[in-house]
Order: structure tokens, then C-alpha cells, then sequence
């Protein structure tokens, strides 16, 4: 999740004069005051009707992308972007803007590109090294990641968000002591800076310190409302405190505000199930495969719900599922053995469980010595 400058660029955004038209430089400081107030459509309407009155505003063209990449138009965005660095190719924003329009939509390398060529109009923009440092950690260049977090602190020693991200990086690589100091120095910097109490509540999770991970993440909610997967994180450490209830209702709500979470369903059914719910269990298991067909847990548990309630044939094809996803998944090839062996396929069920065995995983039900010997 990236810390949104969006509507902050659209004021710091300097562009060359340009002869506007008069309606078309009001509809644009028209937009640009409904967007700060929120009204993130009304001011798409105006930047559009700027670039009627002037189709060379990069400007108009710069800002409709800022306010579509707001919310969630990403192709839209790309593509006013786009127009906007056809007509002033020396913006060190709209390219940064751009890299985070392509690293959001998966393309990291050309991502990359972008914020060079923003670093390379602007050496003093720490905001596109930090961008960039995002993008290499995500390819799994994390010595890169690193530096241009330094090269981004080193010119802004007070921007928050490339401490956070040195944080996440801390994390990554298992220095959990150091990822928690730089998430703090985040916070220090900027004490409303919600996605850095959603790392602490991470990190602190990740820590086993329970109740500071559920602080931290409650006052990312105070922060953010609406930030789904806080809920998510929340609801996990309300699961292992055995809260059922309360992991429930940050799960539903975490699907409230993300309606397409394949691993908030999941978790939701897993609360269920943990709450012996069987058949709702079954219904978001269902919903979180259905969003994600490649959730090789989302099988294993659906199977394993299903061989509780008898249905031990139709929990076979979701184990071998799980097990075709992940060949390693231990816990599916003891379901789906133990479910052959009460059909009375005890051979190949023996097969499964040594499998799972094999692969280190101990025999609850001691189902070796009762059956396969």
C-alpha cells in the first residue's frame, strides 16, 4: 500500500506556463478544490472539461490522472499520464507518478524506468527514490531496496515513509529489533501516518507480542477507518487470542471495504470453523476460492471441514487440489489419506499419510499403527 501524496502533488506540481484558456485554468484550480475536499469525481469532471477547453494542458492531463489513480482507475490513470509526458516530458512527478501507476499494476521493471528518469530530472526527489526502492524490493533486490532508502532519508531526513519502508525491508529479511526502530522513527516523523502502525501491528505480530500488534493496529483504524486490512491483521491476533468473536467481526469488516479479499474470506471461514460452523465455514472457503483459485489453504481447510462433516468423497478432490498447488502441503496429503482410508482405500491412504509423515508431519491420530501396519 503506498502513502498517498496524490492530492499534494496536484498543488506541488509545477508546470511551464502555458497559454490556458481562462475557463480552462478555472475548471483546473476547480478541481483541485474539490479534490482536496474530497470530492475526487467532481474533480475528474473539471480536470475533463479543462482539456476540452485546452488539449495541451499537461497539467489538466497530469492532474485527471493524480484524481483517477486516487480511486482505483489505474488504466485511466496510465493513460492520462501518459498524454500528460507527451506534451512536458520534464516533470519529475509525472514520471514518478507513472512508475507508481505501473509498479501498482505489476510491471516493476518499467516502473523502475520511470523513477530513474524522475530521479534523473530531479537528483533531490526523494520521493521517486524511495519509489524505486519499493520497486527493487519487490524483485527481490533488496541490497538496491536499501540503498535508495538511504539515498531518500540522506535528502530528506524528516520524510517518514522510506523509514517505514526500511522497516518492511528490516522485516523481510528477518532483523524484526531493527524493523521495529525504523517503523517507529516513521511514526515519530509523522504520528498519523497509518500504514506505519499497520507495520508495527506486522512486525509486533511477527514478534509474538499479541497485544501490542492488536494496539498498534486499533490505532491505525483511528487513524484510517477504512483501511481493510488492518482489520484483516487485527482480526488474525484476535484469532490467536482465541476471540473468535471479535476476529469475526474485523474479518466481515475487512470484506465490507474489500469485497474481492480471497484471504479475508478464507479467514472468516476458518473463524467459523475454529467455531465448530461448519456449513458457513464451507460458504467463505467457497467465496475465497472463487476470488482466488490458486488459495492452496482455502482447499486444504474446505476439504478438511468437509471430511468432518462425512462427506469424505467430496473432500478428496479438494486435498489433491491443495496438494497440486503445493506438493509439500503436508497437511493435505494426512486429510486426504485419512479420508481414503475411511472409504477402505487403506492402501493408497497409507501412501498419503507416509507421504505426509515423510515430509514432517506427526500423526495425531495415529492412523500408521491402526491401519497401515
Amino acid at each position: 500500500m503506498r502513502y498517498n501524496f496524490a492530492l499534494i502533488i496536484i498543488v506541488l506540481f509545477l508546470f511551464p506556463f502555458t497559454a490556458f484558456g481562462e475557463s480552462a485554468r478555472q475548471y483546473i484550480d476547480q478541481g483541485i478544490k474539490k479534490a482536496e475536499s474530497g470530492d475526487v469525481r467532481g474533480a475528474i469532471i473539471d480536470f475533463t472539461k479543462a482539456i476540452e477547453k485546452d488539449p495541451n494542458s499537461s497539467e489538466a492531463y497530469y492532474s485527471r490522472g493524480v484524481a483517477k489513480g486516487s480511486i482505483g482507475d489505474l488504466r485511466g490513470a496510465l493513460r492520462d499520464y501518459d498524454k500528460s509526458i507527451e506534451l512536458n516530458d520534464t516533470s519529475a512527478y509525472a514520471f514518478n507518478n507513472r512508475g507508481n501507476i505501473k509498479d501498482d499494476l505489476g510491471d516493476k521493471e518499467a516502473a523502475i524506468e520511470d523513477f530513474n528518469k524522475a530521479i534523473e530530472i530531479n537528483p533531490k526527489l526523494a520521493l521517486a527514490y524511495n519509489n524505486r526502492g519499493t520497486a527493487k524490493r519487490d524483485l527481490g533486490d533488496y541490497k538496491g531496496a536499501r540503498n535508495d532508502y538511504l539515498k531518500a532519508i540522506e535528502i530528506d531526513p524528516n520524510f517518514a515513509m522510506p523509514y517505514n519502508n526500511l522497516g518492511n525491508l528490516n522485516s523481510i529479511q528477518g532483523n524484526l529489533e531493527q524493523a521495529l526502530a525504523d517503523v517507529n522513527k516513521s511514526i515519530k516523523l509523522d504520528p498519523n501516518f497509518a500504514i506505519a502502525y499497520f507495520n508495527r501491528g506486522n512486525i509486533m505480530g511477527d514478534m509474538g507480542n499479541v497485544n501490542g500488534a492488536i494496539e498498534a493496529y486499533t490505532k491505525a483504524i483511528s487513524i484510517n477507518p477504512r483501511y481493510g486490512d488492518v482489520y484483516n491483521n487485527r482480526g488474525n491476533m484476535y484469532s490467536k487470542q482465541k476471540n473468535y468473536e471479535a476476529a469475526l467481526k474485523d474479518y466481515k469488516k475487512s470484506i465490507e471495504l474489500i469485497p474481492n479479499f480471497a484471504l479475508g474470506y478464507f479467514n472468516l471461514g476458518l473463524t467459523y470453523y475454529y467455531l465448530k460452523n461448519y456449513p458457513e465455514a464451507i460458504v467463505n472457503f467457497d467465496k475465497a476460492i472463487q476470488l482466488d483459485n490458486k488459495l492452496s489453504v482455502a482447499y486444504e481447510k474446505r476439504g478438511k471441514t468437509k471430511g468432518i462433516m462425512r462427506g469424505y468423497k467430496a473432500a478428496l478432490p479438494d486435498f489433491t487440489m491443495a496438494i497440486k498447488l503445493n506438493p509439500e502441503y503436508t497437511e493435505a496429503y494426512y486429510g486426504r489419506g485419512y479420508c481414503k482410508i475411511l472409504l477402505e482405500d487403506k492402501q493408497s491412504g497409507c501412501e498419503d499419510v507416509n507421504k505426509a509423515i515423510t515430509l514432517g508431519f506427526d500423526d495425531p491420530l495415529d492412523l500408521i499403527n491402526k491401519h497401515c501396519m
